[in-house]
């Protein structure tokens, strides 16, 4: 019995998988929070069952690869309804596609002065979220936006399958270099492959964190085969992605030591500038979006919230654009003292590294002043190469955060907030405490 239990879970597995991932990606509404957070869970209680529960992942990698892409291969012909930044690289795609750059002028510009480009129209500037901002996509990204304007002219929805597209084979490539690399753990291709909130917020709300993901586990395997150079240009193109990347150029160095470290630099600086030229110009203008961001947005944070109440209680005033700045510092700060203090004994484990990048990147998420649900799936991919696991609770407990939009009101759930963060950090201090009483990771940590 037990045999033929065994013999029919993949493919059970597989449909039940297939089945919440259409429904996530085509009928769920972000106002309808509760259907969401219901459907969400039962997905993410399937994964967990999967990755900790059932015990053939790890025999049975190709499997788990084919079915990570075939789930985000359905999602190819949605159309993102979970988030509307994807209309924004509609806009970059189609000025570039028409001759302007778009770091140029914000959306505002061509409203305010009547300046219909091709492509730009009235009904397209009324679905952008921050019309009055300069746009901050990288160089990787505004190549791909304006791909997709360049083949599918004036069609939403053929331009965002042009996205998709792209993002399928940077999740495609994800999984394979996952299968292949011999320092990742037996569950990383399921758990990869399997997770919901990869799979909503890359293949189904086209976020481009998709790409700069394929690009860092690339460089990490090439870090682990020695080709140093190689892994400073892929380093170099997930930056294109994202700028996030940068925070880990201090652990990397000192992981590589001096000599190979300046060498990595070196490659990743004039690589950047090859890739990143074309803004050169512009940088004035990317410089004040992202000053304006750090200032005041705020979503779904955790300590700068805390802070900011802080604030109102002692100043008697919202303190966001004082935080902001300081707490930059401080993830700065707090990203040389990783880089510093992280035992990386064994030059040769990429495990070691990875586990920096992702206490790295725990320190930034803390102290971001917004963290959206898609700014997760980094840690939780870099968490998939190490043994620590509070990166995948978290991408379970972000659903909470789709509470922003419950009723379409536009209005955090505090409550919820802090049932996400207080569950989140409770896990974290106890996986430390376990980790620092089990001998065999005590170990490991060291090594």
């Amino acid at each position: 019995m037990f045999d033929n239990i065994r013999r029919f879970s993949f493919p059970l597995t597989g449909i039940a998988a297939a089945v919440l991932t259409i429904w996530l990606g085509y009928f769920a509404q972000r106002a309808h929070f509760g259907s969401f957070l219901l459907v969400f869970g039962v997905f993410f209680a399937l994964y967990l069952w999967v990755v900790f529960v059932q015990k053939e992942h790890a025999d049975n990698q190709r499997r788990y690869l084919w079915l990570g892409i075939g789930l985000r291969a359905l999602l190819l012909f949605s159309i993102p309804h979970f988030s509307d930044d994807f209309y924004r690289f509609l806009w970059d795609g189609r000025l570039t596609v028409a001759g302007w750059h778009p770091f140029i002028h914000p959306p505002d510009y061509f409203m305010e002065n009547q300046i219909f480009p091709k492509g730009i129209t009235p009904e397209l500037y009324g679905l952008l979220n921050s019309p009055q901002y300069f746009t901050v996509y990288p160089p990787l990204c505004q190549a791909v936006f304006a791909a997709a304007a360049w083949i599918a002219p004036d069609h939403i929805g053929a331009e965002v399958g042009v996205l998709k597209l792209f993002l399928l084979l940077c999740e495609a490539g994800t999984l394979y270099l996952l299968s292949k690399a011999r320092f990742a753990p037996g569950y990383a291709v399921a758990a990869y492959a399997l997770n919901p909130l990869l799979i909503l917020e890359i293949s189904g709300n086209c976020h481009f964190e998709g790409a700069m993901i394929f690009f860092l586990i690339a460089g990490l395997v090439a870090l682990q085969k020695e080709r140093l150079r190689l892994a400073a240009v892929c380093w170099a193109f997930a930056t294109a992605a994202k700028m996030l990347p940068l925070l880990f150029l201090p652990v990397i160095w000192r992981w590589l030591g001096w000599r190979k470290g300046l060498i990595f630099n070196l490659v990743f600086g004039a690589t950047c500038l090859v890739l990143f030229a074309p803004l050169l110009s512009v940088l004035p203008n990317i410089l004040q979006s992202l000053d304006l961001y750090f200032r005041q947005f705020q979503f779904n944070a955790s300590v700068y919230y805390l802070l900011r109440e802080w604030g109102f209680a002692s100043q008697g005033y919202d303190m966001g654009e004082w935080l902001g700045p300081r707490l930059g510092a401080a993830t700065f700060a707090g990203a040389l003292l990783i880089a510093w203090a992280w035992p990386l004994r064994n030059k040769r484990n990429i495990v070691s590294l990875a586990g920096a990048m992702l206490f790295t990147l725990l320190l930034y998420l803390s102290l971001s002043a917004t963290v959206h649900p898609w700014y997760l799936c980094v840690p939780m991919a870099i968490s998939t190469l190490t043994r620590w696991r509070f990166a995948l609770l978290w991408s379970g407990l972000a659903a909470l955060s789709y509470s922003h939009y419950a009723n379409g009101q536009f209005q955090e759930n505090f409550v919820l907030i802090g049932v996400e963060y207080g569950v989140l950090w409770g896990g974290i201090v106890w996986e430390i405490f376990n980790r620092s009483q089990d001998p065999i990771s005590k170990k490991e940590m060291k090594e």
